[in-house]
């Protein structure tokens, strides 16, 4: 920072050094608007100095004298010390001064090795390296003589924006040949990032600080640490296993996880410098260090083609290259890293550079262009001839497109891959779902275009490839984007890419306000219908543009209630009920709040945390209040047919309306025709139920919810090996996922497969945490040993629900189910009557869940199914 900002960074120093230090950093960001200057100042609040002895420490004078250099002017200070500029007096050439905070060199075994590994430095000769002139000690103050160089760092060339992906190419070529010529002779930088990088006005770039970065010192990783804060933990040895070393939002993987870091880490940190160059923003950033360190170690960033177009393949190949979590899987040597940035061939097609840096003239110029090389203006070629050019090639890209679109293939599949939410807040996440799923439900409404459901779409939420997940989706195009909120402000984009070539069909930007979000989202609705041409009806673009509010209050209350509900937890639906009962205050007439706040109510009856009688009792007023405003939505009807079923035990009247809604396409987009699928399961239809979840599967084919269901339907219609397919295959892809092997098990079970049945049923268990029952069939051989392992669960869970029932409600059906498990009868029935009477959602399962199977020999049990009136 400047002497100014020094000015101001030490009156807001001095009030933040009398607050707690927890307030100082809210103190900061509420008080400093300049983003630079805060930056700053956050890593001067999280060094370990006494904040104190920051404020209070006073800058060298010009005319000072550091050894031979005189002291010229301040240029900077930060926490590691101050930097200035100075004059070597012996040589008459201009030096920076680089002074080392006493802190960092106050213990003498720590100061040598400074200056050992200073010196190292110093051998290093390349034209890309800021080369070391000297290192000393002056009344008492540590200093490094270093080559002086006119330019900016790359840290403020960033601040406005990404660079021309020409640009970001030589710059990436120059850092690494710098760093090729370090690491052949042994020197590893360990601290890359855009501050340790100079741009030279002679377009040089300049890598600063090797050799010296590995002794910066941030303190402790606490939440309150920049991602961008310089870390090291003051050890005798830097290269320690187990000492974390370098700056966070730049630092490898093998630095963030405390491992030995060689010539390969420095590979990695380029890696991330080259992201952000193209990107404009960081690869990893989170919002504390902890959690940017973790994303580094286990998380990809977004791809590039996802933020930019234009970027040659090749380029974004030795970027992954580099961005490797494993160093075996980086580039053998910084050298062939280097050779393969010079190989990269910048096509006609792809952005170009037309000046803030130039491409040095090479050692030995090539005469003979190769094919796809850029030919550069030269300065006998005037303004004229450049444009003319540039005019031509544009020709020529326009005409090629135009054939290309002529001959396209028309597009009749398209998905709608989770937008990722590029905000800082995590709690933002229900933006990028709650677009996604909008997106989906609107251009479902388009009766030419099939479009992916969500249950399918988000098993690729942060894919690094959508091309391959469209592929694998088997959709002729996909729909990627981002979304941010800040404040009241909402920066969306959206591409559409086209499988079979990867060319953006489609791409914008929306830069608004928040109220404006489904504006946004009709415009991209409808951008995406005009670039597909697809062949609407006056209706279809009416309804494709068709809002349940026109509220923005009412619109994101909804979206954050949707959002809980994507998870099962009986706190996340009562925040959802909440938020839509917000929403309906909001806007009373708001038909898709008041049916999701019906589903919560359904929801409540079938976890089992609600009394029938009050949950379908609150359901049923918020579907008769729907069903009055919009009576025909294929949404209520639906919610009104699964209470008409579940409680109700109207079978010929649900019969009726499930039969007609079965055929409604736009219910497979959800989960509303589960319940006409169990309904027919119930009666003892199991085919029926098959043949809707192969219509389903075309819609959403990796909806696990639904694979699962088929599986189930299949063994109950008594394709037994056509169901054990199924498990196995969910089986694999789920591998955390017991349900697949509770079916299997059973299934094996039936076909007469002991032992396949108990390998399944003890992994099973094991994946659900029943620990007692994995023991017990460790050693289990017969049908006999597995019988008598479910019991002894079922008994567990059974002692579990007596004491959960001591504290809320239960489901009597729940008792009812372990006690039929483990055979006492008497206790089983005497639940049964309690279900009965509360009207249980399980009851009308009665007939074809195996749960039942030890008492369904009882008279009783036939009369049970008689009064519930199943068919």
């Amino acid at each position: 920072m400047n002497r100014s900002d020094w000015e101001r960074a030490k009156s807001l120093l001095a009030d933040a050094a009398d607050l707690p230090e927890a307030d100082r950093e809210r103190f900061v960001l509420e008080r400093c608007p300049d983003p630079e200057l805060r930056r700053e100042l956050l890593d001067l609040l999280s060094t370990p100095a006494p904040l104190s002895s920051i404020v209070g420490g006073s800058a060298l004078k010009p005319g000072d004298l550091l050894g031979p250099y005189k002291i010229q002017a301040l240029l900077g200070i930060g926490g590691m010390g101050e930097v200035y500029r100075g004059r070597d007096s012996r040589l008459g050439r201009d030096v920076a001064l680089k002074v080392i905070s006493p802190r960092l060199v106050g213990d003498a075994s720590l100061r040598h090795r400074f200056e050992r590994e200073a010196r190292a430095a110093s051998a290093l000769n390349h034209p890309s390296i800021v080369t070391v002139y000297d290192v000393g000690e002056t009344d008492g103050i540590s200093w490094i003589a270093m080559e002086w160089v006119e330019g900016r760092t790359l840290r403020q060339l960033l601040a406005n924006g990404p660079l021309p992906i020409h640009e970001v190419g030589v710059i990436a070529r120059q850092i690494a040949d710098g760093l090729a010529a370090a690491h052949a002779k042994g020197i590893v930088h360990r601290d890359l990032k855009p501050d340790n990088v100079m741009m030279a006005a002679d377009g040089r770039t300049k890598i600063l600080d090797f050799g010296l970065a590995r002794h910066s010192w941030a303190g402790s990783l606490g939440d309150a640490v920049a991602d961008d804060e310089t870390v090291a933990a003051p050890t005798a040895v830097a290269s320690l296993e187990g000492t974390i070393l370098g700056t966070v939002g730049y630092m490898s993987p093998e630095q963030a996880s405390g491992r030995t870091a060689d010539f390969r880490s420095d590979q990695f940190s380029l890696g991330v410098l080259t992201y952000e160059m193209l990107a404009g923003r960081r690869a990893f950033t989170r919002p504390t260090a902890v959690e940017t360190l973790s994303a580094i170690i286990r998380e990809h960033p977004v791809p590039l083609r996802l933020i930019r177009s234009g970027i040659p393949d090749a380029l974004l190949d030795i970027i992954a290259h580099c961005l490797a979590k494993t160093p075996d899987e980086r580039f053998a040597s910084t050298r062939d890293l280097a050779a393969a940035l010079a190989s990269v061939e910048y096509g006609t097609g792809a952005e170009t550079n037309v000046g803030r840096i130039q491409d040095p003239i090479p050692d030995t110029p090539d005469p003979t262009p190769t094919p796809g090389r850029i030919l550069y203006p030269t300065p006998a070629m005037g303004r004229r001839t450049v444009v003319w050019l540039l005019a031509i090639g544009v020709a020529l890209a326009t005409a090629g497109w135009y054939r290309f679109g002529a001959s396209r293939r028309a597009i009749e599949s398209v998905a709608v891959l989770p937008f990722e939410n590029t905000s800082k807040d995590p709690e933002a996440e229900y933006l990028g779902d709650g677009l996604t799923e909008s997106l989906i439900a609107q251009m479902s409404r388009v009766s030419s275009l099939k479009v992916m459901a969500r249950g399918t779409v988000f098993r690729f939420k942060g894919t690094a490839d959508p091309q391959e997940a469209g592929r694998k989706l088997g959709v002729g195009a996909v729909v990627v984007g981002t979304v941010a909120r800040r404040g009241s402000q909402l920066a969306i984009s959206a591409e559409l890419i086209e499988i079979s070539t990867g060319i953006r069909l489609w791409g914008d930007k929306y830069d608004r306000p928040f109220v404006d979000l489904q504006r946004v989202q009709d415009l991209i609705a409808s951008d995406i219908a005009d670039r597909l041409q697809l062949p609407l009806s006056g209706q279809e673009k009416r309804t494709l543009l068709a809002h349940g509010t026109e509220s923005p209050e009412a619109h994101e209350l909804f979206l954050k209630g949707r959002f809980l509900m994507a998870n099962v937890s009986e706190e996340g639906d009562l925040e959802a009920a909440r938020l839509f009962q917000q929403a309906l205050e909001k806007d009373p007439k708001y038909v898709d709040a008041r049916v999701e706040l019906a589903s919560v109510y359904a929801r409540s009856v079938g976890e089992g945390y609600a009394p029938p009688a009050e949950g379908w009792r609150r359901a049923d007023e918020e579907i008769q209040k729907a069903a009055a405003l919009d009576p025909a939505n294929v949404l209520v009807r639906a919610a009104r047919a699964s209470r008409r079923f579940q409680f109700e035990w109207d079978w010929a009247g649900t019969e009726r309306e499930f039969t007609d809604l079965s055929t409604d396409p736009r219910l497979l987009q959800g989960n509303q025709f589960h319940p006409i699928a169990l309904y027919f399961w119930a009666r003892g239809q199991p085919e029926e139920s098959v043949a809707l979840m192969e219509r389903a599967l075309r819609v959403d084919p990796g909806n696990v919810e639904v694979r699962i269901m088929m599986a189930d339907f299949l063994a109950h219609a008594g394709r037994l090996e056509d169901a054990i397919g199924h498990y196995r295959a969910i089986a694999e892809t789920e591998s955390s996922n017991s349900r697949p092997l509770f079916g299997l098990a059973e299934v094996l079970k039936r076909r007469g497969d002991v032992k396949g049945a108990v390998d399944a049923l003890r992994k099973a268990y094991e994946l659900s945490g029943l620990e007692h029952g994995a023991r017990l069939l460790s050693a289990a051989r017969t049908e006999k040993d597995y019988e008598n392992a479910q019991i002894a669960v079922a008994r567990d869970q059974l002692g579990e629900l007596q004491d959960l029932a001591k504290e809320r409600y239960v489901s009597p059906l729940d008792f009812g189910r372990l006690y039929a498990q483990v055979g006492e009868r008497e206790q089983a029935f005497t639940s049964l009557e309690v279900a009965l009477a509360e009207r249980s959602l399980g009851l009308v399962w009665l007939k074809v869940d195996r749960a039942w199977d030890r008492i369904r020999d009882d008279p009783r049990f036939t009369a049970i199914v008689r009064q519930v009136g199943i068919p």
